[in-house]
């Protein structure tokens, strides 16, 4: 009986929290706070403030618009760097509807949007795809109430409601990440994305033939990211400050060397990385690399960032031999680089990563530039899977 008795507790013992990736997150008291006061939220407002036909009808502008110009924006979305607004693009449509919406279809069109960022653009962490939700809902619900609240539907409301809703949304991320607040382009960014949202709201209220001709402008502002739209910045990763992909491969294409070499360095764990720390961590930690990788090769060597948490590196007049040592050089360096986070109670916290790298080289394996960094993908892909964090030449 005590055997039967001992092998059901067994059964029924509850999993462990350790495993959670919110449960190691060391401000997850915060984002259980947010993900728990936008329902309580949402419900206490819609028993107070009704739904009615003309405001769906509303609801249904402001769905549409944000869906069809979200697609028309997707790539853009996806490579957008620093930025304090977690809905993106999504901002205006998101503010528009605060303004002009009943808390409760407002908050269903932050929903929305949160659904279609994780279908169709970046997939996080699960509890941190619902905090970003939730902090945008929260911020959605305070702008709303304080234009019911006030009971006001001028111009001025509608900018100070612009203003609730950015210092929340960009607040409760950053109270979690534990990050500074961003540079600059990130506030003149999301200080137009506001601006279009308060120009939606009136559109929608007063004037919905507009919609069509400010939805174009907002697309094109995105698309061209907020006027960086030039040849030279397109060609630079907002995020990191190296190459894009297509840059990355202009370049290697046009450079003339009868040998050279690539390397693929590929962060480690950079999914855990975000789920600990967050993404703009996990943000930080990319830049941090990518200032290394710049300050440890020569400048006519050609840095980009390939992907994710992937870069690659063109060393023109390089063999393999000469490689592998710089491969080497860069993993440790990286290594030993930290990058601090803000920290409770002022004790010192860092978050570090490690690279796998792959080397491969022309001639020894391939002529073209294609075929080199092919066989440089396959040997960090070896690294990944004897162990990470160490270099492997390409066989």
């Amino acid at each position: 009986m005590m055997g039967d008795s001992a092998a059901a507790g067994r059964r029924w013992r509850l999993p462990s929290l350790d495993g959670w990736a919110l449960w190691r997150h060391p401000r997850r008291a915060l984002v259980l706070v947010a993900d728990l006061a936008a329902p309580a939220g949402t419900v206490a407002a819609a028993l107070l403030v009704p739904v009615s036909l003309t405001s769906a009808e509303a609801f249904a502008m402001l769905l549409a618009g944000l869906l069809a110009s979200a697609e028309l924006c997707r790539s853009a979305e996806r490579g957008r760097g620093e930025s304090l607004l977690g809905p993106g693009f999504g901002t205006p449509w998101l503010l528009a509807g605060a303004v002009v919406l009943p808390p409760l279809l407002a908050v269903a069109l932050a929903v929305l949007s949160g659904l279609h960022r994780w279908a169709r653009i970046r997939r996080l962490p699960a509890y941190r795809q619902v905090f970003d939700v939730a902090a945008t809902a929260v911020a959605v619900l305070l702008a709303a109430g304080f234009l019911i609240l006030t009971g006001s539907s001028s111009i001025v409301s509608a900018v100070v409601a612009a203003l609730v809703f950015g210092v929340v949304d960009a607040g409760l991320p950053a109270a979690v990440d534990g990050r500074p607040s961003a540079g600059s382009y990130a506030v003149l960014f999301d200080g137009a994305m506001l601006g279009l949202g308060v120009a939606l709201a009136w559109a929608v209220a007063d004037s919905p033939w507009v919609l069509l001709p400010l939805t174009a402008g907002l697309v094109v502002l995105y698309r061209g990211e907020f006027g960086r739209a030039g040849r030279d910045q397109t060609s630079v990763d907002p995020g990191t400050g190296v190459l894009t992909a297509v840059a990355w491969w202009d370049a290697a294409r046009e450079t003339p060397a009868p040998a050279f070499a690539v390397l693929v360095l590929d962060l480690d764990d950079f999914a855990g990385l975000n789920a600990r720390h967050g993404r703009r961590v996990g943000d930080a930690v990319l830049r941090a690399i990518a200032d290394t990788l710049r300050a440890e090769v020569r400048s006519a060597d050609l840095v980009g960032r390939s992907g994710g948490g992937e870069f690659a590196v063109l060393l023109p007049g390089t063999g393999s031999f000469d490689a592998l040592a710089i491969a080497e050089r860069l993993r440790l360096r990286v290594a030993s680089t930290a990058v601090a986070l803000k920290a409770a109670y002022g004790s010192p916290q860092f978050a570090w990563a490690t690279v796998s790298v792959g080397v491969a080289a022309r001639p020894d394996h391939g002529d073209p530039v294609a075929a080199v960094f092919a066989a440089a993908g396959a040997a960090v892909r070896e690294a990944k899977e004897t162990g990470r964090n160490r270099t492997v030449r390409a066989s």
